[in-house]
């Protein structure tokens, strides 16, 4: 009997816990902060050609209100062919919206930003414009996990050359134009 007592009392203050944590609030307000980033490995032989990639990608962002975000990206790219390395800096500033909520845990944003990228590979540092659609799902209160589907629309400026692109063709041949996974801690 004081077993059967003990598990319901267990039982009782387990489901309270439980319950308390149903109040936790998913979303931003005006001052915070998110930090997070990528990294990605990875390598390919094709050919007899060995091809090594890494990059990291840190980020940060501050929300102006409930659903104005500023953030900022440093990317730090290495690239390793065939025993010839070359680097490569990435630098990002934009805006994100969000403007529609997929129930409690899920927002979806759209943004704008403007970047530039230098480096080995690079003759002329290329200059970037874009806009992109994404979603955040919060895993927990300050944890959350970001997919970006970045540059739909994309003007790329390089030294006496220019693009402009519209729409995603469903290829992954463009590396600012690739969907995107990360993690971000809100402070």
């Amino acid at each position: 009997m004081k077993k059967l007592l003990l598990f319901i009392t267990v039982l009782f203050f387990g489901i309270s816990t439980i319950n308390a944590q149903d109040d936790v609030s998913y979303g931003y307000e005006a001052g915070d902060w998110v930090l997070g980033g990528g990294v990605t490995f990875g390598s390919m032989d094709m050919g007899g050609v060995e091809t090594k990639m890494n990059t990291i990608a840190p980020s940060a962002g501050y929300f102006l209100n409930d659903n104005s975000m500023i953030g900022l990206s440093l990317g730090l790219m290495s690239t390793d062919v065939d025993g010839t390395k070359v680097s490569n800096t990435d630098f990002g500033i934009g805006y994100y919206n969000y403007f529609m909520d997929l129930g409690d845990k899920t927002k979806v944003w759209w943004a704008v930003g403007f970047g530039t990228t230098s480096g080995d590979s690079f003759d002329d540092a290329q200059t970037r414009l874009g806009s992109g659609i994404g979603m955040n799902y919060f895993m927990s209160e300050n944890i959350i996990i970001n997919f970006q589907l970045a540059n739909i629309l994309q003007y790329v400026k390089q030294g006496d050359d220019s693009s402009m692109m519209f729409g995603w063709e469903g290829e992954i041949a463009n590396m600012s134009a690739t969907p995107s996974l990360a993690i971000f801690f809100k402070l």
